[in-house]
């Protein structure tokens, strides 16, 4: 829910035209200038093929320079183009305003709290978490709260794969996970408690109607309305993926000292302005 958050700030202080990773690879080469292309993957948190997908596309759009590295051919050498530089530098006021928009319904001493803990959930190295808590301006962007969201929200999508499988995603548990809890409820109730929106939730409720998981029908006091309410199977799955559930969520945490874990659920309710 926080990465939504940020997603939508993103969005409205940024714009289209760069993603928050396409920014964070910028951010590396302006930072390290030359450095290879796994480094800035590393540095940007991103996995070796979409870092290829990402420098490709960036190539392409002249925002980047990429070359064989004359000492190892098998290493590629990344720097900004000109146009590159300019767009961190058009970029950067947008970065920062989300940022600290992002972290408005915190106080001050709760943003330094809710940066130390994410990145111990993000898993960050020691020396990537130096960068991320640096102070100096020229890396606000880089230490953003959002960054940090993304990067765990990383982890959690690998726990959850190694722990509940593709049978089911987390947003589609969590419709499920509602539905068990007010069965019957319409679609739009459902939508708000599973923190998804409108498209998006018509087409989920329209993949597990087909799946056979969740039952739908019109309202008979209003036809605009859709109810909905969990098939057997769907409540069969969803017991079955709780376990599964449970363990991510203990996996996730599993960085944070136990007094930590309170701490750092309500310093993200708060980011999500829950």
């Amino acid at each position: 829910m926080a990465q939504q958050v940020h997603t939508r700030l993103w969005s409205e202080h940024v714009g289209a035209e760069l993603t928050a990773p396409q920014f964070a690879v910028l951010l590396v080469l302006a930072l390290e200038p030359g450095a290879d292309q796994r480094t800035v993957g590393e540095r940007a948190s991103l996995d070796k093929a979409t870092m290829a997908e990402m420098v490709a596309r960036l190539v392409r759009r002249g925002l980047v320079l990429r070359r064989r590295d004359p000492a190892d051919g098998r290493r590629k050498l990344l720097a900004l183009s000109q146009n590159g530089a300019q767009a961190v530098r058009e970029a950067t006021g947008g970065v920062v305003r989300v940022q600290r928009t992002l972290l408005e319904p915190l106080a001050p001493e709760e943003q330094t709290e809710i940066v130390r803990v994410m990145a111990k959930i993000a898993r960050l190295e020691p020396a990537v978490v130096a960068v991320v808590t640096d102070t100096r301006p020229v890396l606000d962007a880089q230490r953003a709260l959002g960054y940090l969201i993304r990067v765990s929200q990383q982890v959690h999508t690998k726990l959850w794969s190694d722990k509940v499988g593709s049978d089911l995603t987390a947003p589609q548990y969590a419709v499920l996970d509602a539905l068990e809890t007010e069965p019957g409820a319409d679609q739009r109730t459902v939508g708000e408690l599973a923190s998804l929106d409108k498209a998006t939730m018509a087409e989920m409720v329209s993949r597990l109607v087909r799946r056979g998981l969740v039952l739908r029908r019109r309202d008979p006091s209003d036809g605009r309305r859709n109810l909905l309410s969990l098939s057997p199977a769907g409540q069969e799955l969803l017991h079955r993926s709780t376990a599964g559930v449970r363990a991510v969520q203990e996996l996730l945490l599993a960085p944070l000292e136990p007094h930590e874990h309170e701490t750092a659920l309500a310093l993200l309710a708060k980011a999500a302005r829950l």
